[in-house]
């Protein structure tokens, strides 16, 4: 999932340049790019977000953390994942409902392409759903790694 999330930033990377200057030198541009553009990070996105955060690659603010003793940082810490867990859930389950009910109307989304709504929202669906196992293989770790010993 990161390595396709790679590669559709890539394009966009790639195909924006190109476009300005079919623009700029040509008077023409990439039919749909705009909203294949939108498209494309709306995916790239939800797809890396479950990577990051098993990678610890996402942005923390930890000032107020580090400077707590250990004994209220391992709850804390616990407290932050099962609010992970929760909120990929909801996450999981709202956009999932949503794709139900857009399939059963046959919800379709008009710009340069005809796309199903419902299938802009089957990715954050099972992002959200990697996000809350992420989060509750970390509730079942401790910090350094180790399983914890209440056997969570």
């Amino acid at each position: 999932m990161a390595a396709l999330s790679g590669l559709i930033l890539a394009l966009v990377a790639v195909l924006i340049p190109i476009n300005l200057v079919l623009r700029a030198c040509c008077s023409t541009s990439i039919y749909g790019l705009l909203d294949a553009v939108e498209y494309g990070l709306m995916i790239a996105t939800f797809l890396a977000a479950p990577w990051v955060l098993v990678q610890n690659g996402h942005v923390t603010v930890d000032i107020v953390t580090l400077a707590l003793p250990a004994r209220i940082r391992r709850p804390l810490a616990q407290v932050i994942n099962l609010a992970g867990i929760a909120l990929s859930g909801l996450l999981a389950w709202y956009a999932f409902k949503a794709a139900v009910v857009s399939f059963e109307r046959g919800s379709m989304i008009r710009t340069a392409f005809n796309v199903p709504e419902w299938l802009t929202l089957v990715v954050p669906s099972v992002a959200g759903i990697l996000l809350a196992m992420e989060f509750l293989r970390r509730l079942r770790h401790s910090p350094n790694g180790q399983r914890s010993s209440a056997g969570l």
